[in-house]
């Protein structure tokens, strides 16, 4: 479970409420509840109920929150994050060195994870959004994956929403999750691959098989020195500290993980400047057929970062990136809840494609997950049901909720305006092009209106 207790004062140091809210009863008391880093808001009109996508946490939104508080004051935020976020040891944030804390992390019991399934957090996520909805109506924005999550949840809870956001991610529809991908052998027994083979439902129930999701340099213990590592830089950024055989200072020790020019993982960086040092090509990079750079060493005496005017604030990132009671990652990412949404149609064969009584806003990133608006396939998804969506230009799939000139949270305040006004004012402005996108209303956009 979450270890220790984080003092009052550091909960709320930043000017937010890191709350534990009810979740589904899966037999497991302690950890039955999943969180939320609260953005109160004097009075709201509207709550934005955030949900981070694969091995994400709520200070994926951290950044997005702070333009939206200057953007819309009267806006309330939660950043929601899932019930294995329970499972973190966070001790090491009141330690004086939690690199050293985290070089040598043990895993918690990890069965619970087994039995933490769609419905389980499709239950929690409903829980959420009835607390949210004790404060002010409910507009649900899931990013990547939380975009397939909020997606299924207004498939079957819509009209318990004011309004829905897919934040570059798009749920695979029916007849491409049965595809020969997902179909009942492969979600029971798994599927072989060219990386190996993916464990089924059997396989994992019965305990033959990791619940936890992990990846290549992506695993719990990297996960978390991640967050120790931008936790000291924030607090240091020009300390020196040792880098492979070179010296670095803590901040580009931090970045290098992170950062669009080195990461591995393209769906995991932000475009957040440059390495002040001897540059080459990664092997691994090549090998993936990308040109991904790595440090040689030091150009002077040291490995420095500089903020190059990219898309990603450095030292804002960091300072967001991790606290002692939450962070940017989902360290103990449960398998059967990637599994389960991927086979959806025959987990929950209720959740299916329908109208919903508001609009739909979908923002996708440049160089993301969705970098067309059709990708978002919004007439398919939701029929008969007006549909925006605008891509911004430049961004990678996290720079789009880090991105420093605030136009993410623009096009989320004018939507929510939009939601928000009366009669036939709500439904021109509904479809009207958020400030700053650069484009005039629906021109260049995938959009459909009520059909008879």
């Amino acid at each position: 479970m979450r270890a220790g207790v984080v003092p009052l004062f550091l909960l709320l140091a930043f000017g937010q409420e890191y709350r534990s809210l009810p979740g589904a009863q899966t037999g497991y008391p302690q950890l039955d509840r999943s969180y939320a880093l609260v953005y109160e808001a004097e009075a709201p009109k509207a709550v934005l109920l955030l949900v981070p996508g694969l091995l994400g946490g709520s200070t994926n939104f951290a950044l997005l929150a702070e333009h939206l508080r200057r953007e819309a004051p009267w806006l309330e935020v939660w950043a929601w994050e899932r019930r294995a976020n329970g499972l973190e040891d966070r001790r090491g944030f009141l330690t004086q060195d939690p690199t050293a804390y985290y070089r040598d992390l043990p895993e918690p019991d990890l069965t619970p994870l087994r039995s933490w399934g769609l419905e389980v957090h499709l239950k929690d996520l409903d829980l959420a959004v009835e607390a949210a909805r004790q404060r002010a109506p409910v507009v649900l924005a899931g990013h990547s994956l939380g975009a397939s999550l909020a997606t299924l949840y207004a498939f079957r809870h819509g009209e318990r929403l004011k309004g829905l956001v897919l934040l570059d991610g798009s749920l695979r529809l029916p007849q491409e999750a049965l595809g020969q991908e997902v179909d009942r052998e492969t979600l029971a027994r798994g599927a072989s691959t060219p990386f190996g083979r993916l464990p089924g439902l059997e396989d994992l129930l019965q305990g033959r098989a990791d619940p936890v999701f992990r990846l290549p340099f992506l695993g719990p213990r990297d996960l978390a020195l991640a967050e120790a590592e931008a936790f000291l830089a924030a607090k240091r950024p020009l300390e020196p500290v040792p880098y492979g055989p070179y010296r670095a200072t803590r901040e580009a020790r931090a970045l290098l993980r992170v950062d669009d020019h080195y990461s591995l993982f393209p769906l995991f960086s932000v475009s957040a400047g440059r390495a002040w040092a001897r540059e080459g090509l990664s092997l691994l990079g090549l090998l993936q057929g990308r040109l991904v750079l790595t440090v040689r060493g030091p150009r002077g005496r040291i490995i420095e970062w500089r903020d190059t005017g990219e898309a990603t604030d450095p030292r804002a990132f960091l300072r967001a990136f991790a606290r002692p009671e939450t962070g940017f990652s989902e360290w103990y990412f449960p398998y059967r809840l990637l599994l389960e949404v991927a086979a959806y149609p025959l987990v929950a064969p209720d959740l299916r494609p329908r109208p919903l009584p508001y609009p739909v806003l979908a923002l996708g990133a440049g160089r993301g997950l969705v970098a067309r608006p059709e990708g978002f396939r919004l007439a398919e998804t939701f029929p008969r049901t007006p549909a925006r969506a605008q891509v911004l230009p430049g961004l990678t799939h996290l720079d789009l909720l880090t991105e420093r000139e605030g136009r993410t949270a623009r096009a989320l305040r004018e939507y929510v305006e939009g939601l928000l006004l009366p009669g036939p004012r709500a439904s021109r402005s509904k479809l009207a092009a958020p400030e700053g996108l650069g484009h005039p209303p629906l021109e260049g956009l995938q959009a459909q209106g009520p059909q008879d």
